[in-house]
């Protein structure tokens, strides 16, 4: 089961009802005290009862709202097929007249005064005054009822509650009316779906930005702690741990029999009271108060805070998919709470990374919550979820051509772009992603020398990466035009509509270029001999034979990352394509370019910006 939308009503600062989707990663961006983390914590209050972080009371209420209940409410998609509620017997929510009229499963808590008063399920339901309460009936009731509709249940099983209830609905002499009600689901009957369900509901994991960090800290105690467990309850090291308990029992044993013996030559009466007692070790607690420390031998809660944060994070994960393991739970949902906090850019980048890798997996949702617009330039736009205020009224907006531009004007345009002296910048040069900041960086060190432009230091100019599924949006709506700046933008020529792009920004009247690969990708720029000699531990064989007369051409379409191959060592495809933007085009001459036939096209880049410049 996966979240699809989150409903709230009178939930601190939403007050109206307010209706809130979700993809497989969602992130929330807006400024502070706009409800980022209100919603997070929503989902931890509804999904994980008692044992949420945050606990609800009568202070989560709409300040000035009409009503003291709060209601937080979650629609689900991707539902079990089947569901076993009585004995070994399957029924699904389907059958049972449980899905909301868009087929999802819709659950509402209902919360007066801070306390839970009821769980329902709004469904589109039989409304027929036989069947509606079907759901609310035991067993018995339920043969009453079939018996006064004159149902014959000869050929049913009469033990299993569900297949009563098919049964009636079945052989009704009516027609069925539907409606959307809301079915009381902690009440006898219904109660018996609901607790199978509650076996089905996805793991919420929340990290909080506001914790501790220490090495005591219990998201990383507590792993460590099952870890210990389950590496002292191996059967080979209890058979060492047993020899080693009856050694120190034996000599602990003489050592007290000979202090008995002793004292029973002064005073024989306390002597005889006495006998050694040797408790069962607890081995886990030799362990208890364990650290984690660097090379140097320095301590987690040492070093510096955005270690200890990236650290105890990655704890956090640990233990969530331990939990989901143990309790053989389908779905985990990761929560993260500015997760650029105490973060170098560096690692940021490399965080979203992860998070996009893990929200690529089946069972993983991601929601993140920040105020920083560079992790909303690295997140693709169909996962960005911007709040903003309008006429005190909270508004949520998702997948509009504006998103982008509403939130560089909220939060500032781009980290890279706030850094340099904006009186000196004469142009920026806009690539698709961060790894093509790193390659041109680099190539621009490459060229001959009339034509350097030092692309990393140069403050003159500026690189920024739009984002691949951001891009046409930032071409579109031209939204660094308020910097009265020339652009030049190079992106892969793989796309169709990337060289669209590149065509839309030629023609604009500022002097503006743009320009698409005439090889598949900038990996492609790269000769093979040098990606060949970076990977030579995962690829088996060469990626091309350069000696056959065409070579050149076939390169030039090789879907590259995908060609090397893994041989038992696990690289992620962004990783492969890092070290080529980087380690690659750190080897890569001037002869190297020349022989792929791609030194023309580099120069002809370089010689628009040095014009530009000049």
């Amino acid at each position: 089961m996966r979240i699809k939308k989150l409903i709230l009503e009178n939930f601190r600062i939403f007050k109206e009802r307010t209706t809130i989707d979700f993809d497989n990663l969602t992130a929330f961006i807006g400024k502070n005290d706009f409800g980022k983390s209100s919603i997070l914590e929503a989902l931890d209050i509804f999904l994980n009862d008692k044992d949420a972080r945050v606990k609800i009371d009568k202070d989560d209420q709409s300040k000035g709202g009409n009503s003291s209940e709060i209601l937080i409410g979650v629609v689900f998609e991707d539902l079990p097929k089947k569901l076993i509620i009585d004995a070994t017997f399957e029924t699904n929510l389907k059958e049972e007249y449980l899905l909301n009229k868009d087929g999802t499963l819709e659950i509402h808590k209902i919360f007066p005064n801070g306390k839970l008063k009821g769980t329902s399920i709004l469904a589109n339901h039989p409304s027929n005054s036989n069947l509606k309460d079907l759901l609310s009936l035991k067993i018995s009731e339920l043969k009453t009822r079939a018996q006064d509709l004159s149902i014959d249940l000869s050929e049913e099983n009469k033990r299993v509650s569900s297949k009563i209830r098919k049964a009636i609905r079945a052989n009704i002499n009516e027609e069925i009316e539907l409606e959307e009600i809301d079915i009381l689901v902690d009440k006898e009957g219904a109660k018996q779906i609901w607790e199978q369900l509650k076996n089905y509901m996805p793991l919420y994991a929340i990290f909080q930005s506001d914790r501790q960090n220490v090495d005591q800290d219990s998201e990383v105690q507590d792993p460590m702690k099952i870890a210990i467990k389950k590496i002292l309850m191996g059967e080979e090291l209890q058979i060492k741990l047993k020899g080693i308990q009856n050694e120190v029992e034996t000599a602990i044993t003489a050592i007290a029999n000979q202090t008995i013996e002793k004292l029973n030559e002064m005073n024989p009466e306390i002597a005889q009271e006495l006998k050694p007692e040797i408790p069962e070790p607890k081995w886990e607690n030799v362990f208890k108060g364990i650290t984690i420390t660097s090379d140097e031998g320095i301590p987690l809660n040492k070093r510096g805070s955005g270690v200890r944060r990236l650290i105890l994070l990655n704890f956090f994960r640990a233990e969530a998919e331990k939990k989901k393991e143990e309790r053989n739970i389908p779905n985990i949902i990761y929560a993260f709470e500015e997760p650029e906090t105490s973060q170098h850019p560096e690692y940021q980048r490399k965080l979203i990374e992860a998070f996009l890798e893990l929200s690529s997996r089946d069972d993983t949702q991601i929601i993140l919550s920040t105020h920083s617009p560079g992790i909303a330039n690295l997140l693709p736009v169909e996962s960005l979820r911007f709040l903003y205020k309008k006429e005190a009224h909270i508004v949520i907006e998702k997948r509009t051509d504006e998103i982008l531009e509403k939130i560089a004007e909220s939060l500032g345009v781009l980290p890279s772009i706030d850094k340099v002296e904006i009186d000196k910048l004469k142009l920026i040069v806009c690539v698709e992603g961060y790894t093509d900041v790193e390659f041109f960086k680099r190539l621009s060190k490459k060229v001959d020398e009339n034509m350097i432009i030092d692309l990393e230091n140069d403050q003159r100019v500026v690189l920024i990466p739009l984002g691949g599924s951001a891009l046409k949006h930032w071409v579109d709506n031209n939204y660094l035009r308020k910097l009265g700046l020339p652009e030049i933008h190079i992106y892969d020529g793989d796309k169709e509509e990337y060289k669209q792009s590149a065509r839309q920004v030629s023609s604009r009247d500022d002097g503006s270029r743009g320009f698409t690969t005439q090889k598949r990708e900038i990996e492609n720029y790269v000769h093979p001999r040098i990606i060949e000699q970076i990977f030579h531990e995962l690829n088996h064989n060469t990626l091309i034979d350069i000696t056959q007369d065409n070579w050149i051409e076939l390169w030039n379409q090789l879907d590259i990352i995908p060609s090397i191959k893994t041989n038992g060592v696990l690289l992620r495809k962004i990783k492969i394509k890092e070290k080529i933007c980087t380690e690659g085009i750190e080897k890569m001459t001037k002869e190297l370019f020349k022989e792929l036939n791609a030194y023309e096209e580099i120069e002809g880049w370089f010689s628009t910006v040095k014009n530009i410049l000049d």
